[in-house]
């Protein structure tokens, strides 16, 4: 067997020893029970928030456009106020559709339904 796959096999039989133990032989349950679960769903929530606020201070050299709507230009026009954005309002709820849903990883991917229970995914660009 790999050395490598030993270590990982180890490092995961420990993960599960170390609380298994605190709880039962030290009595601990307070802290691997609620404690440690609530850190880390908050630390993982401060580095989302502080890498999404570092993403989005982060300077542009020069900008691509990744957008697909009409651009805002002459009155009559409608154009696509969250594909194209216009206003600040605009960016912040593009910002959360792109960070929450990934609508970019799947604008070009079109699903259907065959033979009455697939899903099928296929790409609309070929």
């Amino acid at each position: 067997m790999n050395v490598k796959y030993m270590f990982s096999l180890m490092a995961v039989i420990l993960l599960f020893l170390v609380p298994y133990v605190g709880v039962e032989a030290a009595g601990m349950k307070m802290l691997f029970g609620v404690f440690i679960p609530y850190l880390a769903g908050i630390i993982f929530v401060v580095g989302f928030v502080y890498r999404v606020m570092g993403w989005a201070a982060s300077p542009v050299p020069f900008r691509i456009p990744t957008t697909c709507g009409q651009q805002k230009s002459l009155p009559w026009i409608k154009h696509a106020q969250f594909d194209n954005p216009f206003t600040m309002g605009s960016v912040i709820v593009r910002m959360f559709l792109e960070i929450v849903f990934f609508r970019s990883l799947f604008r070009n991917i079109k699903s259907e339904i065959k033979d009455g229970k697939k899903l099928i995914y296929s790409w609309e660009i070929w």
